[in-house]
C-alpha cells in the first residue's frame, strides 16, 4: 500500500493544484486500476456429484427430446359432421392450394386440420392468415 501512496503523492505534486477535483478522481481511478500489485481474488470450485444424478439428467434429456420431436401445432378449422367437413375440406383446398390439409375421423365427428408446425409462433402467424377466411379456426397442440 505504501507504493500506491507514494505514487499518488508524486502524481499530486506533478500535476499541481490547478486542475479540478474530477480530474484528480479520474487519474486516481486509473492508478488504482493499473497498479500491478492490486490483484483480484482467485478461487476454484470442485463439484462432486453422484453418478445417479448424471444418469437422471441423461434420461431427462432423452425424454424431453422424444416429447419435442413428437409434438407439433396444427390449425383446426372444423370439428363436426361428415358433410360439412367434406365441404370445408374442398373449399379450403381451393382457397389455399399449397397448404397441407387433413380430414380425419374422431368418434363421433370429423375434423379438418391444416399444417404441421414445430414452432408455436410460426403457427400463430399462419393462423392469422387463415382467420381472415375462416374466423373459427384455432391453433391446436398435438402429438404424433
Amino acid at each position: 500500500m505504501r507504493d500506491f501512496k507514494e505514487c499518488f503523492l508524486f502524481f499530486l505534486f506533478f500535476c499541481g493544484m490547478k486542475k479540478s477535483i474530477v480530474y484528480y478522481i479520474y487519474i486516481s481511478t486509473l492508478l488504482l486500476l493499473y497498479n500491478p500489485k492490486v490483484n483480484a481474488q482467485l478461487a476454484s470450485v470442485k463439484v462432486e456429484q453422484d453418478s445417479t444424478i448424471t444418469k437422471l439428467m441423461a434420461t431427462k434429456i432423452e425424454i424431453d427430446f422424444e416429447d419435442y420431436s413428437s409434438m407439433f401445432y396444427t390449425i383446426q378449422l372444423f370439428y363436426g359432421d361428415n358433410k360439412l367437413a367434406q365441404e370445408l375440406y374442398e373449399n379450403f383446398k381451393q382457397n389455399f392450394p399449397d397448404w397441407e390439409i387433413k380430414l380425419s375421423f374422431e368418434t363421433p365427428n370429423y375434423k379438418v386440420q391444416v399444417g404441421r408446425f414445430k414452432d408455436y409462433y410460426f403457427g400463430l402467424k399462419k393462423l392469422k392468415e387463415i382467420k381472415k377466411v375462416y374466423p373459427e379456426a384455432f391453433l391446436l397442440k398435438t402429438k404424433n
